[in-house]
């Protein structure tokens, strides 16, 4: 007579907790993140002030691209990392557009970021599409069009993966919280902030991020070496999209 062998069972994951986990918009998680996110502007440079009559600078949004891509999952610094190594290698967006993935994972290989191939492909591609659709590897167009408008862009350009696209997407509706001069009524809603809870934190945060008039994507400065700074899980930009509602991502 034969036995059945008992079935082991699964090992339960060692991974880390996804930094980026969304958060419900309560009270308690904005108080939370402003507390992050006064620590984190704490540790970066002060914006120089802008000459008078001069507009403050606007969050990249291709930058803001390229950083999600490379930081999906893991600490803001190793997307600022990729950030500052792209910044040095190329000299414009043109010639990291017609690089081949390959000779951006060889220039990457040293960090421990998964998949690192497959997210070179998808920048590579991303950006390809991009150039294609605008004539130029710019994403600023996104911030006066309408939401049907963005969707219809990123149906366009389908190598911009869906949680790229909802990041970015949430992204300017953070962007929209922060430092419209107009109602902010309809981004709280979007966002599911309550009116109590946008009443008691709101103006802080906007204060908190007016002398930069953008959301950092930065966790300090580069600590040398090639070496990524970790004192900070997430940047001001991915602390707040935490209280975005999460999107679809596209299987593997």
């Amino acid at each position: 007579m034969t036995t059945k062998k008992k079935l082991k069972t699964a090992a339960v994951s060692d991974a880390p907790p996804d930094p980026r986990e969304p958060l419900a918009p309560t009270a308690d998680n904005v108080h939370r993140l402003l507390g992050e996110l006064k620590a984190v502007l704490a540790d970066l440079p002060e914006p120089p002030a802008p000459a008078e009559g001069a507009a403050l600078p606007q969050l990249d949004l291709v930058d803001a691209m390229l950083h999600f891509y490379f930081a999906d999952g893991l600490p803001c610094g190793f997307g600022q990392e990729v950030r500052r190594r792209i910044a040095e290698s190329f000299v414009d967006r043109n010639e990291f557009r017609v690089t081949e993935a390959f000779e951006v994972e060889d220039m990457l290989r040293d960090l421990p970021i998964p998949n690192l191939f497959d997210r070179c492909l998808a920048v590579r591609d991303s950006v390809a599409q991009i150039y294609n659709d605008q004539n130029g590897v710019s994403l600023g167009f996104l911030r006066e069009a309408g939401i049907s408008d963005r969707n219809t862009f990123f149906q366009r350009v389908p190598a911009v993966q869906p949680q790229v696209a909802t990041f970015l997407t949430n992204l300017l509706t953070i962007e929209e919280l922060c430092f419209s001069d107009k109602s902010t009524l309809r981004a709280q809603q979007r966002l599911g902030i309550e009116p109590a809870v946008a009443n008691k934190h709101l103006d802080e945060l906007r204060a908190t991020l007016k002398p930069y008039g953008y959301l950092p994507l930065d966790v300090g400065p580069h600590v040398g070496g090639r070496k990524v700074n970790t004192k900070h899980l997430l940047s001001p930009a991915c602390l707040l999209v935490r209280l975005a509602p999460p999107g679809k991502r596209r299987s593997s």
